[in-house]
């Protein structure tokens, strides 16, 4: 089965806040990252090429394509794309009513995609379970954000 000019566009549209907002998906890129976050966040869709197949287990996830490196490309937003492209869903961002007890983070203006992902990064890294952002920080499912935290988007409620 092949990239469908449907999914195709799907995948594209998600580059846009509004389309992942509604949507409730975002866009993860990369072999260590989409096995970062296979185990902890449901997968709607994972576009790979045969070799990424043939090592991964694809249980749980919705909808699997084998695709070829060109396919890869046209739908990847990555210079050099690897060898992997997944949709996930954005998980539930429930926080306990009494934190006193847990390490939090608040962010306040955080415009840069790549410095967000990297403070996501780092309270991972330290053990701090919680992030809060004001209204005026970037969007966390922003591909750059995502990108950035390397897999703890996973582990840290933001």
């Amino acid at each position: 089965m092949s990239l469908s000019k449907n999914k195709l566009k799907y995948i594209r549209s998600l580059r846009e806040k509004k389309i992942r907002t509604e949507c409730g998906t975002f866009i993860a890129e990369g072999n260590k990252l989409v096995n970062d976050l296979l185990p902890y966040v449901k997968c709607q869709l994972l576009i790979a090429t045969a070799d990424y197949l043939n090592n991964t287990d694809t249980s749980g996830i919705e909808e699997v394509i084998e695709i070829n490196d060109r396919e890869l490309y046209q739908a990847s937003s990555l210079k050099n794309p690897q060898q992997v492209l997944a949709v996930f869903y954005q998980p539930e961002t429930k926080i306990n009513v009494d934190i006193s007890d847990q390490l939090s983070l608040a962010l306040d203006g955080i415009q840069d995609p790549g410095n967000l992902g990297t403070i996501v990064r780092l309270a991972d890294w330290y053990g701090i379970g919680n992030v809060f952002c004001s209204s005026d920080t970037a969007d966390i499912y922003n591909p750059k954000v995502v990108q950035a935290t390397m897999g703890a988007i996973a582990r840290v409620k933001v």
